[in-house]
């Protein structure tokens, strides 16, 4: 049917269709025929595998392709080409990781969902979104890269002289060293047993640290202060040592003395027992008496001319408690309920005359009812015609 055309024109048609369709199939590859939305990838870098052309994918399934990579700033910029169907379904707040299947693999862009528990956003991506990228797979030529920049700041003379004494030290002690590395794992295998408990007592500590935290001012003052005194004691380490010298010597001569007297000193020590241990108890009260007394020295002093030393008194026997009575006033000791102030030492207006306390003590002037000192006719007889009364004893 082309018969009539030249060989020629011929030939320049079928090259003209073969070249539509290999660059049908290059758009078609990548996106250019299909539906695609722009979006944008920001990474601190991407990595000396990534060009144009490599896979996005997201869950394993490939939603695109890199458009271009370029370098924006101290960063690289990722132009992604993402299928528009599957643009819808990818939440707006998603995120982006370059990896690579292998250590010299391609690299390839991986979107990623929002973190666990995070809110999605339900629309879908829109173009020219820009998605930060959180990490970039690291190439070995990274590592080469960085341990090249190493060397270069390592002399290597020096770095060579600390190489050979190290293999100089381990020479010959591979089993000391074995032994050692065994010590050290049954040690650490002893902490890690302890592991809770240490960090309980670590936690413990932090704690205390804390508390002498807030009193080292306090501290800080003691020590100075000890050092004052340290410097005193030093300064008169003469009069502490005579005073160590007299001290030893009256411990010697005190021996000498106390020792020859040593039962007696115990056995009188072991008599006045019972009466510490009686005054001791009676303490309180034997102290509100002393106070008391005190008091009344205050305040008798003004009256009698007293000068804090000697006090003037005219001072005569009244008439008071009826006259001792045989078998009925013998003494007792059988009171009980142990020490009373009754008051004491200060008195107030209510309290006066005092209360008497009843005890059982053999003699009682308030037995007959009275509540003050009674007049006996028979005493004031005796006392002005010294007459005797009653009976004789």
């Amino acid at each position: 049917m082309l018969a009539w055309l030249p060989p020629r024109v011929a030939a320049l048609g079928l090259v003209a269709a073969l070249i539509a369709a290999v660059t049908v199939a290059l758009v078609s590859y990548r996106g250019g025929l299909a539906g695609t939305v722009p979006v944008f990838v920001d990474s601190g870098r991407s990595g000396l595998s990534m060009q144009s052309g490599a896979a996005v994918k997201m869950h394993g399934v490939q939603v695109g392709r890199v458009r271009a990579v370029r370098q924006e700033g101290g960063g690289a910029v990722l132009e992604l080409n993402l299928d528009r169907v599957a643009a819808q379904d990818i939440p707006a707040d998603v995120g982006a990781q370059i990896s690579s299947s292998t250590v010299f693999g391609t690299k390839y862009v991986t979107l990623l969902d929002a973190g666990k528990g995070a809110a999605q956003e339900a629309s879908g991506l829109a173009a020219g979104t820009v998605i930060p990228a959180d990490h970039v797979s690291v190439e070995l030529n990274s590592v080469f890269e960085n341990l090249s920049s190493v060397l270069k700041a390592v002399e290597p003379e020096k770095l060579n002289a600390v190489l050979g004494a190290v293999a100089t030290a381990l020479d010959g002690r591979g089993a000391a060293l074995g032994q050692s590395l065994e010590d050290a794992d049954r040690v650490l295998s002893s902490v890690n047993a302890i592991r809770p408990q240490l960090e309980s007592d670590i936690r413990g500590a932090a704690s205390a640290a804390g508390l002498y935290a807030d009193v080292a001012p306090d501290l800080l003052a003691v020590i100075d202060n000890l050092a004052v005194t340290g410097d005193t004691v030093v300064d008169r380490r003469a009069d502490l040592d005579r005073l160590l010298l007299e001290v030893t010597g009256l411990g010697t001569v005190g021996s000498r003395v106390l020792g020859a007297r040593a039962p007696e000193i115990t056995t009188v020590l072991n008599l006045m027992r019972p009466t510490t241990a009686l005054l001791s108890e009676y303490a309180p009260g034997l102290t509100c008496f002393l106070q008391g007394a005190d008091e009344t020295r205050k305040l008798a002093e003004p009256v009698s001319g007293g000068n804090g030393r000697t006090m003037l008194l005219k001072s005569a026997l009244i008439l008071g408690d009826p006259a001792y009575t045989y078998q009925q006033d013998l003494p007792r000791v059988q009171a009980s309920g142990g020490p009373r102030c009754g008051g004491l030492p200060k008195l107030s207006m209510d309290q006066v005359p005092a209360p008497y306390l009843v005890a059982d003590t053999g003699s009682n002037p308030y037995r007959a009812g009275n509540t003050g000192p009674v007049l006996n006719p028979t005493t004031l007889l005796r006392l002005l015609t010294g007459a005797p009364s009653g009976a004789a004893r």
